[in-house]
């Protein structure tokens, strides 16, 4: 059985997920792809990139690395998965892997966002599949939707929630009544919160996350400037009883439009209808709501938080490239 090597870079909550998915649904995944296409083949994490050695006393020694350039040198690599977020050095990663002409698939929101295409180009110049489906609404396929199963569709609205820590901190606060410090040290310990939450509760993760469905749905990247974004930091649970006692429910919605050819984009709390669909997303769910033309309104919902829900995307996007573009 032919070995398709990948590596990791990163070994945090989302690498790590990947590493063990990887490592329990082997054989399911080399069945798979025979019955996609016949190729009896196995994948296998061949090197991981890390920075310090001594945290991962668990991991396989021979996996490990702390070089880059040994993944960049190593032709037998054919998959290269980025898991370690931020901007950089993140990028500049990707990008020297696409150009030794080896495959990429991100989660990272924040490096595509303020890559504003650039990304793209570089895999399309080089031959290569750039994959992020993960970047977006966690195990939701809404990508790989946008870009297959709706193509025959012009999209007119984009609506979602599609960061489960704020959702998770929101439904706490709404059917619990806990306050918001309260319900953000309970996501923390359920590891739906990072340490540090910024990025979550400010919403900037979120508006990174409309501008890859921006560019998406309606062909154009937004200016990342230019979407107005509010957090969660202020709500109180008297807005939240309040809402309720209208009959409506306050969720963290980020949306994205065309309006005479412009994206009018943002991200903030909004008050809506407990009859809209988004209104019973509940805990570390995401989901996205989307205006089509012809298919009508379509809601797409799964978890959206955590190491393994993420980490069932970015395999999704590796299978995909092996089965696929081999």
């Amino acid at each position: 059985m032919e070995k398709i090597k990948i590596a990791l870079l990163g070994l945090g909550t989302v690498g790590s997920g990947v590493r063990e998915i990887l490592n329990e649904k082997q054989e399911q995944l080399s069945q798979k792809i025979y019955q996609k296409n016949g190729q009896k083949v196995t994948i296998e994490i061949a090197k991981i990139l890390i920075r310090r050695p001594e945290n991962y006393l668990e991991a396989d020694p021979s996996l490990l690395t702390t070089n880059y350039q040994e993944i960049l040198d190593d032709d037998s690599i054919k998959v290269v998965v980025e898991a370690m977020g931020g901007e950089h050095p993140a990028t500049e990663y990707m990008i020297s892997a696409m150009e030794k002409k080896k495959q990429v698939v991100s989660a990272n929101k924040l490096a595509i966002a303020k890559s504003h295409g650039s990304l793209e180009e570089v895999a399309r110049k080089n031959q290569v599949h750039f994959s992020y489906e993960a970047a977006v609404a966690g195990t939701v396929p809404i990508l790989r939707t946008i870009n297959d199963s709706l193509v025959a569709n012009e999209i007119t609205k984009v609506s979602g929630i599609i960061n489960g820590t704020t959702n998770y901190i929101l439904s706490k606060m709404t059917n619990e009544q806990s306050s918001y410090k309260d319900a953000l040290k309970k996501a923390q310990e359920l590891g739906f919160a990072e340490a540090d939450p910024a990025s979550d509760v400010n919403g900037d993760d979120a508006k990174y996350k409309i501008a890859i469905l921006s560019r998406l749905a309606f062909g154009k990247w937004p200016d990342l400037d230019s979407i107005d974004c509010q957090g969660i930091t202020a709500v109180t649970p008297k807005q939240i009883k309040d809402a309720k006692t209208k009959g409506k429910v306050i969720k963290f919605l980020a949306q994205s439009e065309k309006v005479n050819g412009n994206i009018i984009a943002s991200v903030s709390l909004q008050e809506i209808d407990r009859q809209h669909p988004l209104a019973h997303v509940e805990g570390a769910m995401n989901a996205v709501y989307l205006h089509c033309d012809n298919a009508g309104e379509l809601l797409f919902q799964g978890a959206g938080a955590g190491s393994r829900p993420t980490a069932s995307a970015v395999i999704s996007d590796v299978f995909e490239i092996i089965e696929r573009y081999r």
